[in-house]
């Protein structure tokens, strides 16, 4: 008998739900979706712009000419950067501090030969060209750049011969035309080379 006392709780009949539960569920009925439908207005018109909305509604007369503003005129770009002056700079002159040396020419020009008695190979000294073929004669500078030295170098025979006939036709001094015994070169005190290749070219080297 005890242990049927529980059971017949369970079948007792149920009452009806609260009224707040019936209006939950009928929320989602279709009849309930479509009366909502028709009470609230659209979601497209909740988001538009009241301004417009008013705007379309507006009368025909509406607004007035005073509060009507005249169009600015167009400028063009290109008078408005014309009205401005061009701010243009100076620059100073530029003269070249020195005239350009001439570059060398690959032919040299023919020149005329001394007589045979005054031509190699019947010098007291002889001068032997490079492998390219062109004089032993080069130009340094020494002390900075403030001593300007011509040297000629490949001699054989009697340098001091040269070096005696380079005084003559170069009209230097002494110490401006030596002969180093070391190295048997000959020394110009300056920039000769132009002089001294033709020198040698006259005397057929």
């Amino acid at each position: 008998m005890a242990s049927s006392t529980p059971l017949l709780s369970f079948l007792r009949p149920l009452g009806l739900p609260r009224p707040s539960t019936i209006r939950h569920f009928l929320r989602f009925t279709p009849v309930s979706r479509a009366q909502s439908q028709q009470a609230s207005p659209p979601y497209a018109a909740r988001l538009e712009d009241p301004n417009l909305r008013a705007s379309r509604t507006a009368s025909a007369s509406y607004p007035p000419k005073s509060l009507k503003s005249l169009p600015r005129p167009k400028e063009s770009r290109a008078s408005r950067r014309t009205n401005y002056p061009r701010a243009e700079r100076a620059y100073p002159t530029r003269h070249p501090t020195h005239s350009p040396t001439p570059y060398p020419k690959l032919i040299p020009e023919p020149v005329s030969h001394l007589p045979s008695e005054q031509c190699a190979p019947n010098l007291a000294y002889f001068v032997t060209r490079t492998p390219s073929k062109e004089l032993p004669v080069y130009q340094l500078t020494k002390r900075g750049g403030n001593m300007k030295l011509t040297r000629i170098r490949k001699i054989d025979g009697r340098p001091e011969t040269l070096r005696d006939a380079l005084r003559v036709e170069l009209n230097l001094g002494e110490k401006e035309a030596v002969f180093n015994a070391v190295t048997r070169q000959v020394v110009l005190k300056g920039f000769w080379k132009k002089e001294v290749d033709l020198f040698l070219r006259r005397r057929m080297f």
